[in-house]
């Protein structure tokens, strides 16, 4: 649809006449005066005011209900004033065929494909400035480096190069092993394995959290027994962290545990723990896509080249 916005709910298209009259209705607006302002106008109509970006999941599963995890850590992150002069749009998933709570490298392999075909559709809009990716399996992650014509920010790596940036030593706490596994992986891939000393696993599935995220409300979870559970077991994870694995920041890629944050940063606080910095892997992808959009870059050709790269290195 040409020409058309387009959020996680609606197709819409906006358009707005405006009437200036001066006052008095003076003749004013005429002869050189008329030609110059109208440049100038139209500049402005055609000028967005607000950074633009859209929010890809990594896969929509035809079997279940979609979370809506993404919605609530926007909301989030509006209340405390970190997206003013952004907009967020939260796209639509590639559906997929998993009927399944593993998320191994079999599953990562499975949601590539479509990963790739969304890029390539939403960085072609012409709409959005850039394009965040969340999974902790990083899907597409070099091809859709290449295909897409606008910055692609992953989660999982602003927030392990953010982490990198404020200290020495992060652990990451996690759900499954077989993801701290592939988020282990990853982190050595970003070049970051010297900096991260552990990835700890919770023990919780995706599908249970997400069941729990639907079924009850924020201000609920931490009052009913299955989330204080969970509370309680991330914050023996951080505490195990920074007490065995020495480090000075955290971070946490699960949407979920960011869902979290204001139930599980009051206990670290409890147990004096209040220096250690705790990044959320969400906001980390937010800014870091805000920071490539204001600095002008995108992903480097020659990093992620295709057979159209013109200044091809001699050799790799």
């Amino acid at each position: 649809m040409e020409g058309y916005g387009r959020s996680s709910h609606a197709r819409y298209r906006c358009e707005y006449h405006f009437v200036w009259v001066p006052k008095y209705r003076y003749h004013v607006l005429v002869k050189e005066i008329k030609p110059w302002l109208r440049e100038i106008l139209m500049e402005l109509c055609e000028r967005r005011i607000n950074m633009k970006l859209v929010f890809i999941p990594p896969y929509a599963n035809i079997y279940a209900a979609q979370p809506m995890w993404e919605q609530e850590l926007i909301s989030r992150m509006k209340q405390k004033g970190q997206l003013e002069g952004v907009d967020i749009d939260i796209a639509e998933g590639y559906p997929i065929e998993h009927n399944a709570e593993t998320r191994n490298e079999e599953f990562a392999a499975i949601v590539d494909l479509g990963m790739i075909k969304k890029v390539k559709e939403y960085s072609g809009m012409g709409q959005y400035d850039a394009i965040i990716i969340g999974g902790t399996s990083e899907p597409g992650f070099f091809a859709t480096q290449m295909v897409s014509k606008i910055p692609v920010v992953y989660s999982l790596h602003s927030a392990v190069h953010v982490a990198s940036l404020i200290g020495e030593r992060f652990s990451i706490i996690h759900l499954t092993d077989p993801g701290c596994l592939q988020i282990r992986h990853w982190v050595q891939h970003h070049g970051l394995n010297h900096k991260l000393v552990a990835v700890r696993p919770t023990g919780y599935t995706s599908t249970f959290l997400h069941k729990f995220t639907r079924t009850y409300k924020p201000e609920e979870r931490a009052k009913i027994p299955e989330g204080s559970k969970f509370i309680e077991d991330v914050a023996a994870r951080c505490k195990e962290a920074i007490d065995n694995d020495r480090v000075d920041s955290l971070v946490f890629e699960c949407p979920v545990i960011q869902m979290l944050e204001d139930e599980i940063k009051p206990r670290l606080n409890d147990l004096g723990y209040g220096e250690i910095q705790l990044v959320y892997a969400f906001p980390a992808a937010v800014e870091m896509a805000r920071t490539m959009v204001n600095m002008g870059l995108t992903q480097a050709p020659r990093a992620y080249p295709s057979d159209s790269l013109r200044a091809k290195p001699q050799f790799r």
